[in-house]
């Protein structure tokens, strides 16, 4: 992964300035909208992009989030409207296999609603996830909910991460590529820890005299 993602940062370089944003969401919304697109490659590139300045965080941060939920619920509408049957016949085209659709269906049964919300922690399930969820009848209100969370959160989280870890990108990507599962609980971790410090300083706090 790490070699590709050079590769691709080499070459985005000359066309960053001009197409990096339009690039960005038209690639996370491919990606979720269930087409064999390195979404998450791209967000990467534009927020190491953002790091040194040729494109802003907070606009990447926004037309990626905006681009997930649209493409899932592209996605989500295609599974709901075509079916599973649909999906077996023509989803080879897609890179989505039996086996594949297979696990993502028993990972969905197994954990519910809260699938569309980690589902883009994990590697082949992100991409067809909200397909599945269409083609299991999921009420499409519950769906919104989870996948607004579960994009604002991954999309927050990869931005962040790649742009503070853009001087030492080898060890964000070795990091990613173990277990999106890691790397939700080091994120987890974190915003645990420093919430417990906020309320330890705040308890340590004098009270005011009466």
């Amino acid at each position: 992964m790490h070699e590709r993602v050079i590769q691709w940062i080499e070459l985005f370089r000359p066309y960053v300035d001009d197409y990096g944003y339009l690039v960005l969401f038209l690639g996370v919304m491919a990606e979720n909208a269930s087409l064999p697109v390195p979404g998450e490659t791209i967000l990467i590139i534009a927020s190491f992009y953002s790091h040194h300045g040729h494109l802003n965080l907070g606009s990447v941060i926004l037309l990626a989030t905006v681009g997930c939920i649209l493409g899932d619920n592209v996605s989500f509408y295609i599974g709901r409207r075509l079916g599973r049957p649909f999906i077996e016949q023509y989803g080879r085209y897609l890179l989505i296999t039996q086996k594949r659709l297979a696990y993502v269906e028993r990972f969905f049964h197994k954990h519910g609603d809260k699938t569309i919300f980690v589902q883009r922690w994990i590697t082949g399930v992100r991409v067809i996830g909200a397909l599945v969820a269409g083609t299991s009848r999921m009420p499409w209100g519950r769906f919104l909910l989870f996948n607004c969370l579960g994009a604002v959160t991954w999309v927050t989280a990869i931005s962040l991460l790649a742009y503070f870890f853009a001087v030492n990108l080898p060890l964000l990507l070795i990091v990613m590529s173990r277990s999106g599962w890691a790397l939700l609980a080091l994120i987890a971790g974190g915003a645990l820890i420093l919430y417990l410090k906020r309320r330890l300083s705040v308890d340590q706090e004098p009270s005011s005299p009466l």
